[in-house]
């Protein structure tokens, strides 16, 4: 009784996952390049944060007891237009500096993203070699267990 020999499964690696191995994920402080591009990210980073929130209603909340009942009420007055004015300048400029930061932030992002098709890829490729060999394997099994079973099972 002679069967035949398995065939031997690709034992070579993907080469998705050879470059796994020389490449870190991207940082969002990798692609912060020069000064302004760090200070950008910094500051995206700081204002975008709860604790940034609270330091702003805080301070208004502050500003505005100083303009109602202490030291500011000949300066800023009901309805607080001078507030109303530093605010809107502090988000004028944070406006330009957020863009930046998130042009710079948003750049480690698309690296990732690529990364991780690339790698999806990967798998897919071997899930589908993996099929492909336990499809060899059922047939190269169904081909012995019909040459062992006795004459009168077969069908």
């Amino acid at each position: 009784m002679e069967t035949q020999a398995p065939q031997q499964v690709n034992s070579h690696a993907h080469p998705r996952l050879l470059e796994r191995h020389h490449e870190k994920p991207p940082l969002s402080s990798d692609e912060a390049v020069g000064f302004n591009g760090r200070l950008g990210a910094l500051i995206t980073k700081g204002v975008g944060t709860m604790w940034a929130f609270y330091a702003a209603a805080l301070f208004m909340a502050v500003w505005m007891a100083a303009a109602l009942f202490g030291p500011l009420r000949a300066i800023d007055p009901y309805p607080f237009s001078f507030l109303l004015f530093l605010g809107n300048i502090v988000q004028l400029l944070l406006m330009f500096v957020i863009m930046v930061g998130q042009q710079v932030l948003g750049a480690a992002n698309d690296k990732r993203a690529v990364q991780t098709y690339k790698d999806a890829e990967a798998i897919l490729r071997e899930c589908l070699l993996l099929q492909k060999h336990l499809a060899d394997q059922d047939q190269i099994l169904q081909e012995v267990m019909a040459q062992v079973r006795p004459p009168a099972q077969r069908g």
